[in-house]
Parts: structure tokens; sequence; C-alpha cells
């Protein structure tokens, strides 16, 4: 609206008018400047009241007064028993209308002249495309009448005369007829070229997607999401993103009218990455409005102002987003990183990479079904993940935990509470890129502290979409040699642990079961990721040598072979048995079932000192 617009009425009505007016339009400051804003008498008067301390009746009487005065620009419209007041940021509020009558696609849809139809193929290409799919081919009515497979409608006349619009059809200088209703024409998948039975599907029912899939509106809400929900989101967005991107904002699932981001300025972004390096740990959108910006969530342009500082976020690179849909949490640079130190993400998403692989048994044990409905995962700890404080990111762990809100974000920070000792630890869950598998750290003190390998967890899902919780089976107090790291020598040892969970006693690395285990080394993680090398030196060291000097084989099991190579870099049972498959220096024991029999490759040269130690040495099983 022009600033030199003057309202009309007393002084008071006038002063009265431009309150409401620029209430209403900072109420829509994210509409399109002709979009019309509306807002109750009811709810002006509740607010002007409590502004100016008078009583409410009097208060509604003056609105309505004032805004009565100024007819023009307030529109007044009553619904139900309510009087609602529109107008917009440039005046008055017009609807808008387009003509559509004329439009060039409708002369083409019923030409005036058509060209003789001797087969239906003349309308729709005959160009057979690179592969021979089924694509949906858009066919008027009318051309399939005019090619015959379709009925001529018996209410048309060949000669009929042309609508002319008469005086006596006016009223108020419009027509008193309706304008004439173009439906769109059905679509319909044929096979190229266009067979001429193709089946008419009626449009206001079905719709059909460019991939040639037709969905029946008729089913209810709940089925349709339920079977094509990723699909028809996935379309939606889309065609939003093609068709009204410069009119319309996307942020992970929301949309909002268009945005300058102008609301947020260089202080205001120094303000919030102060606030989170403070708080050291990633906050909640909704945080940061309530704390920095001091916004009630009563307040009308509330979530509008959210959306707008998400979106703003998001553009900045000093910011990340690591939260899931229904916890948007920021993070930003200078943050301490969570879990352990001694992993890089770019060797852990390698030596995870045997779960995009195909190589993923963890849904064995438990449906994806069953976890997302029960909201609950059992797992049991390998020493690799109790040693860094790692779980992989499985199919399994995968139905339990949230899926990425944005196209391009890497992690979420999610909250693992433990209520038996109430204490809470930052967990940051790596999804999986390419072919680099994905996985979770920041449990290494939680493990530390409470469990040991081979101890059951049980993590479940809470009411809040970043948050879950960790539990594990307590049992009486368990003293063990169990093996550990010794950091100082960066070697395996075994020593006296005292533990109070619950675990599995067929792999829980006691020196009685595992003896041997100490002698393996420890090598850097950019050589762990070589899964067929480090086989090779489990098999040698946990084994029983079975051959001779000049010929050397070793023996062992299935089971002591997974248990130990998890002690090195994670492994699946599918994963051990692929690697012992796929080379021939491994085969099957035909005298012992389960047990696999190595034989080492030839070398050349043969350290004498090498062979004696491993022949001459004890068995500590």
């Amino acid at each position: 609206m022009s600033e030199s617009t003057a309202f009309l009425g007393n002084p008071e009505q006038r002063a009265l008018a431009e309150q409401v007016y620029k209430v209403m339009t900072a109420q829509g400051r994210f509409f399109a400047s002709d979009a019309p804003i509306r807002q109750t008498l009811a709810n002006l008067a509740d607010f002007f009241a409590v502004q100016q301390k008078a009583d409410r009746s009097d208060v509604e009487r003056n609105i309505e007064a004032a805004l009565r005065e100024n007819a023009e620009l307030f529109a007044r419209e009553e619904r139900d028993q309510d009087v609602v007041y529109v107008t917009s940021r440039v005046g008055v509020y017009k609807p808008r209308q387009e003509d559509t009558i004329h439009m060039f696609k409708w002369r083409l849809h019923d030409p005036e002249h058509p060209l003789p139809v001797d087969d239906i193929s003349v309308v729709v290409t005959t160009t057979r495309p690179a592969l021979t799919t089924v694509e949906p081919v858009f066919i008027s009515d009318y051309w399939q009448q005019q090619a015959g497979i379709l009925p001529m409608p018996s209410d048309v006349l060949e000669d009929e005369p042309p609508f002319v619009v008469t005086d006596d059809m006016l009223i108020g200088g419009e027509p008193s007829q309706p304008a004439p209703v173009f439906v769109e024409p059905a679509l319909v998948v044929a096979p190229t070229p266009v067979a001429a039975s193709a089946e008419r599907v009626p449009a206001d029912t079905v719709i059909t997607l460019p991939n040639g899939l037709q969905i029946d509106l008729r089913r209810s809400v709940e089925e349709l999401m339920a079977q094509y929900g990723t699909t028809l989101t996935n379309q939606l967005r889309s065609s939003i993103e093609r068709a009204v991107t410069p009119r319309l904002v996307i942020f992970g699932t929301q949309v909002f009218p268009e945005i300058s981001g102008g609301g947020f300025g260089k202080n205001d972004l120094r303000r919030i990455r102060d606030y989170l390096l403070e708080a050291n740990e990633p906050l909640l959108d909704t945080q940061i409005v309530q704390d920095i910006f001091r916004l009630s969530p009563n307040r009308p342009d509330y979530e509008s102002f959210r959306f707008e500082l998400n979106h703003r976020l998001s553009r900045e690179k000093d910011f990340e987003f690591v939260g899931v849909e229904g916890a948007r949490l920021w993070s930003t640079k200078g943050m301490p990183p969570i879990g352990t130190k001694r992993l890089k993400a770019s060797e852990m998403g390698q030596i995870m990479g045997y779960i995009e692989e195909g190589f993923d048994d963890s849904l064995l044990a438990q449906s994806a079904d069953s976890i997302r409905k029960g909201g609950s995962i059992n797992h049991i700890l390998s020493f690799f993940e109790w040693e860094y404080g790692v779980l992989p990111f499985t199919r399994a762990m995968a139905a339990l935990f949230p899926q990425t809100l944005l196209a391009d974000q890497r992690t979420t920070i999610l909250r693992f509470e433990v209520p038996q000792h109430y204490t809470s630890a930052l967990v940051e869950l790596r999804y999986p890129t390419g072919n680099r598998g994905g996985w979770l750290q920041g449990l290494d003190a939680f493990f530390r502290d409470y469990l040991v390998p081979g101890a059951l967890i049980t993590i479940t899902r809470t009411e809040q979409q970043h948050v879950f919780t960790i539990t594990y089976e307590e049992q009486s107090e368990s003293t063990e040699r169990l093996l550990v790291v010794d950091e100082k020598k960066n070697k395996l040892i075994f020593e006296n642990v005292n533990y109070y969970c619950t675990v599995d006693s067929d792999i829980l690395l006691t020196q009685a079961q595992y003896g041997r285990l100490r002698n393996l080394k420890l090598f850097p993680m950019g050589e762990r990721r070589k899964a067929d090398l480090m086989l090779e030196h489990v098999f040698e060291t946990i084994s029983d040598p079975v051959g001779t000097r000049a010929e050397p084989r070793y023996r062992t099991t299935e089971g002591k072979l997974l248990v130990a190579l998890n002690v090195l870099r994670p492994t699946s049972n599918e994963y051990l048995l692929h690697l012992l498959k796929d080379s021939d220096l491994y085969a099957s024991d035909p005298e012992l079932a389960g047990s696999w029999l190595y034989t080492p490759p030839p070398t050349t040269e043969t350290d004498d000192d090498e062979e004696e130690e491993l022949y001459d040495e004890d068995d500590d099983e």
C-alpha cells in the first residue's frame, strides 16, 4: 500500500484503522504482495483491548466503526457467527481471475478444422524410444472420437451454430450464461506405437505418474500413503521445484511462500553461533528461537519465523543441520567431535562397507517390521564395538533410527539416555553414502564403564524423535581375565575385569577360551580395511597347526574366526563366509563340521625365527 494513502474517518478512527492495517500486514509479511490477509474481529478486539487496556466491547465497536469508514481497504466477510476482515500488503484485496478459455492448448485440443484421421497413430507419434517401455500418452476424447475408438456424443450436432452473447444475456455488463468448462483429457498408458484399443482411465479417480504407475484415488488416504507415500511425496516435491520454485521455498517437508532471508543479519548469525558454542552441543531450532529471539510459540508468525530461520541456516556454510523430522538440530564449526578421536570417518566408512555390499545378516534375529512396531532392538557387543564405542548402521538399525530430512544430510546427532545410571550421551549417526557403510559413535565411555564385549544391550525409541534409551540386563558381580588393549604398549593383553552385565559366554573373550588372541597384531585402521588380509592373520594366530614346516596348514572353527575377526574390525557372519568361499586359500574341513582349513600362500623367503615361534608357542587353552 502506498504511504501517501490516507485513512478515512475521524482522527481516532484513522489512527485505529492504520494500526489494524499494520498488524495485519505484519501477520502476512511472508505472503505474496497481493495475497489475502484475513483476521477476525474478535481477535483484533482481544489484541487491542490488551494494548489499550480498555473494555473489550468498546474496542470491538470502535474497530468495526473505523474499518467501516475504510471499507475499500478492509473487505468485510461473515463466516458462521464470526466477522472477518480481508486486506493485502498492496491495499484492497482483489481475487485473481485468469481467463483460460482462449488458451492456445485448447485450440490444439479441439481444433475448429481438424485434419482427417484414418488412424489414431496420426495423432500420436510412432517413434519408438531407445528402451521399449510403456510410456504415458495424452489422448483427448476428441481425437479418440475422430479415430472411431469412442462413439460420437449424441447430443452434439455437426452444424451446431456458434454460441453468441446477446444483450438480453447481459447482467451488469457480464454474460449471464456460465463460461464453458474444459475438462483435462484422460491420461492413458499405452505402448509405443499406440494401439487402437487404448484403454480410457477416468481422470477423476486415477492419476498416472511419468513412469506409467497408475494410482487409484478412490482408496483411503491411509492406504495410499502406506503403499505410495514416498513416491507421491517425491512427485509432489519435484512438481513444486519445477513449476513454482520462484514462489515457494522448501525445507525438509515444509513448503512456505517465497522468503528473502533478509530478516537475519550477520549479527543474528553470530549470536546463534556463539550460543551453540557456549552450549557445546547441537541445539533445537525451537530453543534458538526462544532463547535468542524471545519468540513465544503462541505468536501467529512463530512457525513462519521458525521456517525462515531453518532455511537461512541451511544456506550458511558455518552451520550444519544434524536433526530429523520433528527435532531440527543445528551444529556449527568449532564444536568438539562426538566419540573417540581414534577413528577417522573415511576409514570407518570403508570398514563398514560390507553392509552396503549386501553382507548384512542383522535381520535374521529380528525382522524390520517387528523392530518398527516394537520400537526396540537387541544387539550383542563385539570387541571392536566395545573398544571404540561404535555400532554398525545395519538394516536392523535403520529400521529403528530416523532417516535424513535433507537430501545432502550426512549425519544426525542423537541422545542416548541410560535410565539405569541416570546419565546420557550424545551419539553421532553417520549415514551410508555410496559403497561406504554407516555407523554410530559416541558410546565409548558408557561401554567402558558398565559393559564388556559379549554384553547384550537393548536400544529403545522414545516419544522424542532424536532421543533413545539404551539398557542392559544386570547380574551379580563376576570377575574374569578378559581381553583388553594396553594403550601404552599398543598390544592386546588379558587382565582381571569386574562386570555386572549379562553376557553371551560363547563370545566372552576370556583367557581360558581365547588365550591366543593376545598374539593378534593391532594393525592401523588403514590396513584393517583389507578384510582378506586381516582374515589370514587371524586364522594363523588363533588356529591349530595341522600341516608341516614345509607345508603349513591351519584349522579352526567358524565361530572362533568370527569372534576373533571382530577384534580387529566389524564383520558379519555372512561376510566371513563370503571371504572364506571366495578365496582358494580356505577350504571346508570334511572331517569336522563347522571347521575350516587354511593353507598360506607359498613364499620365496622363510623366516626360521618366526616358524620356530609359531610351532613352539604354548597352547593357552
